[in-house]
């Protein structure tokens, strides 16, 4: 026998993400808070609503249908034909028919969104490069990178007022720009709609990028997997526009992965399955790094979406609209946003507006608390789980670098859900000692 520990065997990745697990500790505490008796979840992302049942319907048909075996079998690395067709039909009937093929060649499907993500980080970023992505931001990225030797370079947005007073988040553009002229910075993660912040970029924006992403020689990923999830699409009195891809601006389509998901886009995130398109080598080089992980999304689960997806390709190839535009859900949750806001403000709260995806957020500096204090309080006396803010920055070297009182409130939820909290909210005012 001996007293060595075990964790000798571990490698440096792993501890290289052990030693910063302040975040991850601060994430699994107040998610605990979730699963308490009688606690309303506002905190996880994962929608309890607007499952698609046409992806359902045909998933279980694929389960249970006996004569075809390899329905229930491996499908092929890239993914089943049937998905690669669809996915290629869906990007070209909304808008991107010149950045995807129409045999599905630059398609490959992933064991979810987050391995499309993990997988294209393997496949383009070596030790030394630098990943540019905008802070707030999904925490796998920073991880990611450093897993992979990558220096994960974090461009920190602000909170501003328009003329109006509305809060917003908005990109510095000097400090991005900086970031992408370094001679080490090989990708740029671009995120819209924004987790968590809710911003969507609009399409001058994505030109605004675009420019520098070429000037400078930087890729893209553009992790998209909320573009069906917008409050204001409606293109129709000429206000607003429906949701620019980035690999639609110019010169994008040979440097951008776009990365999409059926848990955000159907609201299926218990199937895992995700998908990229983007320049065929990337692809290629993707699949190679996918196939000694998954090896492949699971098969009837493909086949659902398959299903799903060329039910929204039809509707979109009749209107003639060709442009990406919300589904069902997207109403519901901006008014979710709506309730939830009005509560918080009423609560003597700053709401940070967004203009899509899952999130809200809020400043709770008024309160006196940081948000962790904030949100151990309110699922305390009001019962409802919320997320602290700071699992969504670099805190840098000494900790001290994330901002403390900003709180994330998901509004994936059932409008009774969010109409409960915001009642719960206005009854039980959080506030500091």
């Amino acid at each position: 026998m001996t007293d060595q520990d075990p964790a000798r065997f571990l490698g440096d990745a792993v501890r290289s993400q052990q030693a910063n697990q302040g975040a991850s500790q601060v994430w699994a505490e107040v998610t605990a808070l979730s699963q308490l008796p009688g606690i309303l979840d506002l905190g996880q992302g994962w929608p309890d609503f607007g499952a698609d049942m046409t992806a359902r319907e045909e998933a279980s048909r694929a389960l249970l249908d006996e004569t075809d075996p390899r329905n229930n079998q491996y499908s092929m690395i890239p993914g089943r034909a049937e998905l690669i067709k669809a996915i290629a039909r869906y990007y070209r009937a909304t808008g991107s028919s010149n950045a995807v093929s129409a045999d599905g060649a630059n398609v490959l499907v992933t064991a979810s969104g987050t391995e499309a993500v993990y997988a294209t980080m393997q496949a383009t970023l070596s030790p030394g490069d630098e990943c540019v992505f905008l802070e707030p931001f999904f925490p796998w990225y920073i991880s990611n990178s450093k897993i992979f030797g990558a220096k994960p370079v974090a461009v920190r947005m602000n909170v501003s007022d328009d003329a109006a007073g509305v809060s917003r988040y908005e990109v510095d553009y000097e400090a991005l720009e900086a970031a992408l002229s370094s001679p080490a910075c090989k990708v740029l993660i671009h995120n819209s709609p924004h987790n968590p912040t809710g911003k969507v970029f609009t399409a001058q924006e994505n030109e605004r990028i675009a420019a520098m992403c070429v000037k400078h020689d930087v890729m893209c990923i553009a992790d998209e997997v909320y573009e069906r999830c917008t409050f204001d699409d409606d293109a129709s009195d000429g206000t607003a526009e429906p949701f620019p891809r980035m690999m639609n601006a110019a010169g994008m389509a040979e440097r951008t992965v776009t990365i999409g998901t059926a848990s955000k886009l159907l609201a299926l995130t218990g199937w895992r399955v995700g998908w990229i398109t983007g320049p065929a080598a990337i692809v290629a080089g993707v699949k190679t790094m996918k196939s000694y992980t998954t090896f492949c999304a699971p098969t009837p689960l493909q086949l659902g979406v398959a299903a799903a997806l060329n039910k929204i390709s039809g509707e979109a190839e009749a209107l003639g609209s060709n442009v990406v535009t919300s589904d069902e859900a997207a109403g519901a949750m901006a008014t979710n946003v709506a309730v939830l806001s009005a509560a918080l403000k009423d609560a003597g709260l700053k709401v940070i507006a967004p203009d899509g995806g899952y999130f809200l957020v809020t400043d709770v500096s008024a309160t006196g608390l940081s948000a962790v204090e904030y949100c151990k309080k309110l699922a305390a006396e009001a019962k409802v789980a919320s997320i602290p803010m700071v699992v969504f920055y670099d805190p840098g070297a000494d900790g001290t670098g994330a901002p403390d009182t900003f709180v994330r409130f998901a509004v994936c939820k059932k409008p009774e859900t969010v109409r409960a909290c915001a009642e719960a909210i206005r009854a039980n005012p959080v506030v500091g000692e």
